[in-house]
């Protein structure tokens, strides 16, 4: 069964379009990623979805139901910014929410057993990790049928990523659809079952992980590390992402390409740590399709 089908959405802010004709399915106790850059579009169809946010064109459903405020019920909501009162304690918060969600007093016990929140601590006391926690219990007090989740990795350390990585995979063994908006590309791989992939307003492509890194074809990705100089050439021969010492050229024939890449970084003055042949990500996938990276 679809959990939320979405058709024509059309969402726009002026003269700018947040959001051109969107068309979207997803289904029942899937894992779905919207993965994109900042500005792709991903938070605008997340907030019309969760928050209510007006959309001009359109139509969506839940459950096969008009979104209405009824099947809004369905949907948790965990955005990217904190759900918490600093200086009330993380139970006096879930209380809050408790109370303003009509759902008994017990559930919230059950919620900070199950995420192991420190009860008296303040919010303002909280690490990010334990705050993204928080942010779950406060979307889940209801047992929403669908977990709706902006960004929710971000500003976490690895292990702490790791964590909130294992709680996800957990509702989705309870049965729950989870829509996760990230522009974190390992997020989406080690997550989803099925990802959509944004830019600028607009899904461009849609599939499992593997089925979307097939778009690649037949191409390589060379991935060298090091304190990397020179770059422009490289960047202007081939499709490539430079990020934090880190260059991922993608190429058809790696072994007549990487005696060019080489050479380039070599004469620029790079020392290389490391170089490998790989195959391609779902950014390399977004880079083939936009001609630029995720961030």
């Amino acid at each position: 069964m679809r959990a939320i089908e979405v058709r024509g959405l059309r969402k726009g802010y002026g003269d700018f379009i947040a959001l051109n004709g969107i068309d979207l399915d997803v289904d029942e106790g899937e894992v779905f990623a919207l993965l994109g850059p900042n500005g792709a579009g991903k938070t605008t169809l997340i907030r019309i979805l969760a928050e209510g946010l007006s959309y001009d064109s359109g139509e969506i459903r839940v459950f096969g139901e008009p979104l209405s405020k009824k099947t809004a019920r369905l949907i948790g909501y965990a955005p990217q910014e904190s759900l918490a009162y600093d200086d009330l304690t993380v139970r006096e918060n879930l209380e809050f929410y408790a109370n303003l969600y009509d759902v008994p007093g017990k559930r919230v016990d059950e919620l900070i057993e199950r995420f192991k929140l420190p009860a008296k601590k303040k919010a303002k006391e909280l690490s990010g990790g334990f705050k993204k926690r928080l942010n779950l219990a406060v979307a889940l007090l209801y047992d929403p049928k669908i977990l709706v989740l902006d960004e929710p990795s971000t500003g976490l350390d690895v292990p702490s990523k790791r964590e909130l990585w294992e709680l996800i995979k957990e509702f989705r063994e309870e049965g729950k659809t989870v829509l996760l908006a990230t522009h974190y590309m390992e997020e989406a791989e080690a997550l989803a079952d099925r990802v959509a992939i944004m830019n600028e307003g607009k899904v461009i492509a849609v599939g499992t992980p593997e089925e979307l890194k097939g778009l690649a074809g037949n191409e390589s990705v060379i991935h060298v590390e090091g304190i990397l100089r020179g770059t422009e050439a490289i960047l202007r021969e081939f499709r490539a992402i430079e990020r934090e010492n880190v260059l991922r050229v993608s190429v058809e024939d790696a072994r007549k390409a990487l005696p060019k890449v080489v050479e380039a970084l070599v004469e620029g003055g790079s020392e290389i740590r490391s170089i490998r042949i790989e195959e391609p990500t779902l950014e390399d996938v977004f880079l083939k399709l936009t001609g630029r990276g995720l961030e």
